[in-house]
């Protein structure tokens, strides 16, 4: 059986990729993720750079977990956003795939994403989030543990 190293496992993660818009404009993007373990609470702190023609646009991310208990594939977890407020979601183990699918508090923007384990370095993340309009964006993400 595999065993997962992201969000299970405290490291620094490279992140690398396509980013798409409400408009299906493609940007590409770089950034880097940090897991870390505190007593009760993983954390999972990112920031990306998105390079779109009128300059960098700059998003960051802080998922705040509760950890898996023992024995448990799924759990979940909960993340603040300045422009869609707080979101919550869940992660479960399927295999060598994490999935999430999260909503926020208003039920206004729900979104969804996996990360494939390709090698305990090296995942392949994809996803995308939506609004009742519709598409406000998805991605396409390579994930390589920094240390």
């Amino acid at each position: 059986m595999r065993v997962h190293t992201f969000l299970f496992e405290e490291g620094l993660w490279a992140a690398g990729g396509e980013y798409v818009d409400e408009a299906m404009r493609r940007a590409a993007f770089e950034g880097e993720t940090r897991v870390t373990h505190r007593p009760g609470e993983w954390l999972n702190e990112g920031r990306m750079r998105i390079a779109l023609d009128g300059g960098p646009v700059i998003i960051e991310n802080r998922y705040r977990i509760v950890p898996f208990a023992a024995g448990a594939d799924f759990t979940s977890w909960e993340s603040h956003n300045p422009a869609l407020g707080t979101l919550r979601g869940h992660f479960i183990v399927v295999g060598n795939a994490i999935l999430s699918a999260c909503a926020s508090l208003d039920r206004r923007y729900n979104g969804m994403e996996f990360l494939l384990q390709e090698t305990p370095d090296r995942y392949l993340n994809r996803g995308a989030l939506f609004s009742p309009e519709g598409r406000i964006s998805s991605w396409l993400v390579i994930l390589e543990k920094k240390g």
